[in-house]
């Protein structure tokens, strides 16, 4: 173990994210504008948070996804997540009020002109957005089936007709990255044009050739615009077209990618504040003459939900240091990375509402007057908002045989090994990143996932380690990871032989998530000993016991509260001392608003 220490709030991330917080102020305060009961009265209105996304603006926070060459204050998906997440525990309406367009930015940084790149960083600048119309309603996530069209011109462009559903910020857009078959067949069939709304297509709006209908009620994110876009002959110029005709759609599923990575700061966000508001009811409510979280039924689905956010978190950070790092594979990490967050948020909120019982259901009562409401319906819609978590997991189906193949151990009995040093950075929270570089992403990771691939040249130390130290109970689990991963090669060939091969597989990809996840975990354990994780002591281990064993009960398909029962309560027990401190559910425990702390007026900020 290295002699230094670090503490966790000198790491990345951590500083900027704590001055939004002084920003915003204590968002249970009812008079704050940037708060819990501002953020439920928004949600009963359908209403647009325009008052906390100025504030937001002001500070730049809508520029930190987009690079410093459009103009922006992107430096790294590690440190945009940890800013986004503070901001989405007050109201997840934040992040597609601000952030929605970074699909299509991210796919005019792949193949766009430097004139249509311009154009999009000049709206992203000014707080405006960039649309992402890929989805039709009758298709879904068959998205080699899409029917929308563009057809050439006499006069050397183009005409666009067919329909777009569910564009976020579709209703209030300036521009819209459109995808539309060009071809009969493939991928290769769908090219794409950026339509400007407010500028040289305007005058097409709302007339026969384009219609938007008004924005779309959804469950979750009230008051955000998702709109469909009906197209009917629209003409559109040739300089309009982005990139080389047939290679839109390869484009937009590596945009997707990227989203998928962002999305998770909506998921942990709006996990952080349900939690945060159980445990404030747990410790103050009471049966017989002990408080609830002391009773021994809570207090199990209070350490449940608990390891759900320590997992969710290391998914999350794993994987926006790793996009850094080894993007090339994000086809699988990402995806993975993706359903961890979003089923772990799930069973965490199903875990609160057990706690909460009435008050769970409650709209405008209850802990954080029915912001839990609020927090179902949004995590819900956060879930699938890029993605259906079918469609997620069978996107990497076809890639199991390789990622297992390459984890196998191989004739002469050796194990396999990932690149040291690539997992070193991104796993090591104060080790610098690379560059991000988009063009590096990719649709197949043939064969590798450095997390997995990884795993048994840290686990045997780790688990030795850990024993030496009197941790017999992480060991084991350390123990059982390891024989879970070198044992997957098996499992898919038996899956890949059976008669009901579809689900089976899809099952092993929903497995190999949690076991990735699992393995992150103990990565993440093993390249920051000395560093206070989670608000603990350097090197303890009790927040990787837990992770570990509600990570595993999932691959296995089983309930953790009952195949791990005892071993999570390490989660409780770290996740109830940040919250008692203001910190966020964070390996990077962000100092946050403190109680009854107002915001900072407009006319005192610098």
């Amino acid at each position: 173990m290295n002699a230094r220490a670090v503490t966790s709030t000198a790491l990345p991330g951590a500083e900027a994210a704590a001055r939004l917080e002084t920003l915003l102020g204590d968002p249970r305060r009812a008079d704050n504008p940037y708060g819990f009961a501002a953020a439920v009265a928004r949600d009963e209105r359908d209403e647009y948070p325009e008052q906390l996304t100025a504030a937001l603006r002001e500070t730049g926070f809508h520029l930190n996804y987009v690079p410093a060459e459009w103009g922006g204050a992107f430096r790294s998906f590690y440190d945009s997540m940890i800013l986004v997440r503070t901001a989405a525990r007050r109201d997840l309406n934040v992040m597609p009020a601000t952030m929605f367009s970074i699909t299509a930015a991210t796919c005019l940084i792949l193949h766009g002109s430097a004139e249509q790149q311009q154009h999009a960083a000049r709206i992203l600048a000014r707080g405006g957005a960039v649309g992402f119309a890929l989805s039709e309603a009758e298709h879904g996530s068959d998205l080699l089936a899409n029917s929308a069209r563009l057809e050439p011109a006499a006069d050397g462009g183009w005409l666009l007709s067919g329909e777009k559903w569910l564009v976020g910020r579709g209703a209030s857009a300036d521009a819209v990255y459109v995808v539309a078959r060009t071809g009969e067949r493939g991928p290769g069939a769908f090219s794409a044009v950026l339509l400007d709304l407010t500028g040289r297509d305007a005058e097409h709006v709302d007339s026969e050739h384009l219609r938007r209908d008004t924005a779309v009620r959804a469950g979750g994110m009230r008051g955000i615009d998702f709109a469909h876009f009906t197209f009917d002959a629209l003409p559109v110029p040739a300089d309009a077209l982005v990139g080389r005709t047939g290679e839109a759609l390869e484009s937009a599923v590596k945009a997707q990618q990227v989203i998928r990575v962002m999305s998770m700061a909506g998921s942990l966000g709006c996990a952080d504040t349900a939690l945060r508001l159980t445990l404030d009811f747990a410790s103050t409510r009471t049966i017989g003459r002990a408080t609830l979280i002391d009773a021994p039924y809570p207090r199990r689905e209070l350490a449940a939900a608990s390891a759900a956010v320590i997992a969710a978190d290391i998914a999350a950070l794993a994987a926006v240091r790793g996009i850094h790092v080894a993007p090339e594979v994000f086809s699988v990490w990402g995806c993975a990375a993706k359903h961890v967050v979003a089923e772990a948020t799930a069973d965490l909120m199903t875990h609160c509402g057990t706690v909460l019982a009435t008050r769970s259901v409650l709209r405008t009562e209850g802990p954080g007057g029915g912001m839990y409401q609020k927090l179902l319906r949004d995590s819900a819609l956060c879930r699938v908002v890029d993605t259906s978590t079918v469609a997620n997991l069978r996107s990497y189906t076809g890639q199991l045989p390789a990622l297992a193949l390459a984890l196998a151990p191989s004739a002469d009995g050796l194990t396999p090994s990932g690149d040291a040093d690539a997992l070193r950075t991104v796993f090591r929270l104060d080790a610098p990143l690379p560059a991000y570089q988009p063009e590096r992403l990719d649709l197949n990771a043939r064969g590798k996932d450095p997390a997995t691939a990884g795993l048994a040249a840290v686990a045997e130390e780790a688990g030795k380690e850990l024993a030496e130290s009197g941790a017999d109970d992480a060991a084991a689990l350390v123990g059982r990871l390891a024989d879970a991963v070198s044992g997957l090669d098996r499992e898919i060939a038996a899956a890949r032989a059976s008669a009901a091969k579809d689900n089976a597989l899809v099952d092993l990809a929903e497995r190999f998530a949690w076991l990735h996840t699992a393995a992150c975990a103990v990565h993440l354990w093993w390249a920051n000993r000395d560093t206070a994780l989670y608000g603990a002591e350097p090197g303890a281990p009790g927040w990787l016991e837990a992770a570990l064993a509600y990570l595993l009960a999932k691959a296995d398909g089983t309930d953790p509260r009952r195949a791990a029962g005892p071993e999570l309560e390490p989660a409780l027990a770290a996740v109830a001392a940040l919250h008692g401190a203001d910190r966020l559910f964070c390996a990077v425990p962000v100092q946050l608003a403190r109680p009854g702390e107002p915001p900072v007026r407009p006319d005192d900020r610098s």
